[in-house]
């Protein structure tokens, strides 16, 4: 295998349970050299435990976890499954997330490619803290919808629109970003649910992955009909690893004034995903590598 991508995941997972998925697959995921977690948004202690869990399960202790910036202690959707566990068990956790972003990317000898899965909050502070990590680090950014978008205001960026402003638009990191039309609509069915599900009577990871989804749909208060959620962020991870079956264009990308991403001379350079080839070779693609078959 080619050399491994230096990576960190800031990730706002416990709120949406596709983060919780993203984790799994970036987890068995031999492309990667993980080198931080931190956490993004809302209770980032939290968090910070979820993914600390999940870590334990899979018989990791030596990726570093960082929590973010609390904006809130709300969005809790997962919490059921961490109620007993004590994050101090976890070997390495940094209070200042923040601080352990800029020190990971500065001490890095390779470029770091910041995966951001959630609000750019902790991405903002970063570069505010520390201009300089922009020349040692890109982004890939699950940000922005253009091909409607005078419709739709994307998630990430709604939830704190400074933060956007400040960390993709007006700073000097290289963006790549993955919009609403590569990731929403990202539905496993339940014969491809039912798969993964099926891997959990021997694979732990599987079978927590299965004990958080049970417990997200119950405090939602969705029905489960079979088949998933929508798993936006697992379309993140893959473009990470790679762009086969993805076709990606450079773009001037502006926020308009009513937080609208749109294609405009003005706006910011970036690469942006914008079509799949076939997105059924994905999901095929996405269930056997969370089930570790690939």
């Amino acid at each position: 295998m080619k050399n491994r991508i230096p990576i960190i995941l800031d990730t706002d997972i416990g709120c949406d349970i596709d983060d919780t998925w993203a984790q799994v697959m970036l987890m068995r995921s031999p492309e990667f050299d993980l080198k931080l977690v931190t956490t993004a948004f809302h209770d980032t202690t939290y968090k910070a435990k979820l993914c600390a869990k999940m870590f334990d399960i899979a018989g990791i202790d030596n990726i570093p976890i960082g929590i973010g910036i609390n904006t809130g202690n709300i969005c809790r959707h997962i919490e059921d499954w961490v109620s007993d566990y004590d994050l101090s068990s976890y070997p390495i956790v940094h209070e200042d997330g923040i601080g352990a972003m800029i020190d990971t990317i500065m001490s890095s000898d390779e470029p770091i490619t910041i995966i951001a899965l959630g609000p750019a909050t902790n991405l903002a502070a970063a570069v505010k803290r520390c201009p300089e990590i922009t020349k040692r680090s890109r982004i890939l950014g699950m940000f922005g919808h253009i091909s409607d978008g005078d419709k739709w205001i994307e998630s990430n960026i709604r939830t704190d629109v400074e933060a956007y402003k400040t960390a993709i638009e007006q700073s000097d990191w290289e963006i790549e970003m993955i919009p609403l039309e590569i990731s929403g609509s990202t539905h496993l069915t339940p014969e491809r649910f039912s798969y993964v599900k099926s891997h959990a009577e021997t694979d732990p990871l599987i079978a927590a992955l299965m004990e958080n989804s049970d417990i997200w749909y119950k405090n939602m208060g969705f029905e489960f009909t079979g088949g998933s959620s929508c798993l936006f962020d697992t379309t993140g991870i893959y473009a990470a690893i790679t762009h086969d079956n993805l076709n990606f264009e450079d773009l001037p990308v502006l926020l308009r004034d009513d937080n609208v991403t749109v294609i405009d001379p003005a706006g910011k350079m970036m690469s942006v995903a914008r079509t799949w080839d076939d997105k059924e070779r994905f999901y095929d693609y996405m269930i056997k590598r969370v089930c570790g078959e690939i």
